[in-house]
């Protein structure tokens, strides 16, 4: 382990002596670095970054107060302890105001370990919840990212019909103009439908990969019905194998969000599909009641104007035993091979994350309604 560093802004080799014999005593073991002026004092934080900062407060051409703003600047986190012969009460109030750790009188230098000790029990407590602070952040976009994947893995077998549907009508295409026997009208008309099925492929492409790249960097602005034309680009297919009517419901341009598209996407994808297995239980298979309502409309709450994004099932509801653990991590109803339950927390926490919140109503045996809620940038 390394050596703990400590800097010592004091202007008396005598007073400095003075505080190290009382480090030594609590068996500290530590690299001292000793300067006597701003210049030295400034130098030695950038090059050496201590772990621990003990300065006299009046020296001839320093004083405790820059010296505290310097090292505040410098070095935010790093303690600071003020060990001075001279050092009234308003000063001291002062100086721990603005961000000093502790002050010791040098006449009761015997106080000395105890604030060391203290100040470095409390920096090494800061270093641990910043790592423990760090691990979860990390954990979190796991989870996220593995809620993705579980998404994409439903979409998988969709997508493969979606795209399959104008690839061999591209490849119909192709061939009756590999004959030669046909009009140059008629080729140039079967060369547009070529582009056009292709565009389509492109389209579903393209909204697939925003939704499954791992977003990253600072929320920009969205349309509200841009998202839901995107929802409807990359579940049509989800809907049309599942046998579920979908109505849809949109807001006109105008309105954005403040987000990460593809994390907004993931929330509402994920909410579809709980939904359509949701239908699919109560409705093995064709049922003019098997549908569901989508939309996203504008909510004001509390004088905010939010976009409400909206999925709504006539299916199995969720029981009411059930309905206070459904945002639990881990928690699910479905087999292992169906989900892992990630699903709803990592959305809530999403939701979240941009100002915003996400909540359903639901009567059990008839039907369930999850809002998304988020704020209109203004």
């Amino acid at each position: 382990m390394a050596k703990l560093k400590f800097l010592f802004l004091e202007d008396s080799l005598v007073d400095l002596e003075l505080i190290q014999r009382q480090l030594r005593k609590a068996k500290i073991e530590y690299d001292p670095f000793h300067v006597c002026d701003s210049e030295g004092f400034s130098e030695t934080i950038v090059k050496e970054k201590p772990d621990l900062i003990l300065s006299d407060f009046s020296l001839p051409k320093y004083d405790g107060f820059s010296a505290l703003t310097a090292a505040k600047q410098l070095c935010p986190e790093t303690p600071f302890i003020f060990v001075s012969g001279t050092y009234g009460e308003e000063a001291a109030i002062k100086t721990l105001t603005m961000g000093a750790t502790d002050y010791v009188l040098k006449d009761r230098i015997e106080k000395l370990l105890p604030a060391v000790q203290r100040a470095l029990n409390e920096s090494q407590d800061h270093e641990l919840r910043k790592k423990a602070e760090k691990e979860r952040y990390e954990l979190e976009i796991q989870l996220r990212q593995s809620q993705k994947l579980e998404a994409m893995g439903v979409m998988a077998g969709t997508m493969a019909h979606e795209i399959n549907n104008p690839l061999f009508a591209i490849s119909e295409y192709a061939a009756l103009i590999a004959k030669g026997d046909i009009d140059a009208e008629k080729t140039k008309k079967l060369a547009l439908k070529i582009r056009d099925e292709s565009e389509r492929i492109a389209t579903i492409m393209k909204d697939l990969l925003r939704f499954s790249r791992e977003e990253k960097g600072n929320f920009k602005p969205a349309e509200a019905c841009d998202i839901m034309i995107k929802l409807q680009s990359i579940t049509q297919q989800i809907f049309k194998m599942n046998k579920v009517e979908v109505q849809w419901e949109n807001v006109d341009k105008g309105h954005s969000i403040l987000c990460r598209e593809g994390q907004i996407l993931q929330i509402l994808l994920n909410l579809v599909n709980n939904s359509v297995d949701s239908l699919n239980q109560k409705f093995p298979d064709y049922d003019e009641k098997k549908c569901m309502n989508i939309g996203v409309s504008l909510k004001a709450i509390e004088e905010t104007i939010y976009a409400q994004f909206k999925v709504e099932d006539f299916g199995m509801g969720i029981p009411l035993e059930i309905q206070e653990s459904v945002f639990k991590t881990f928690f699910t109803t479905k087999t292992a091979d169906r989900g892992t339950g990630l699903g709803l927390s990592v959305s809530l926490g999403i939701a979240y994350e941009h100002g915003g919140s996400l909540y359903f109503e639901s009567v059990p045996g008839e039907s369930t309604c999850f809002f998304l809620n988020v704020p209109i940038a203004s």
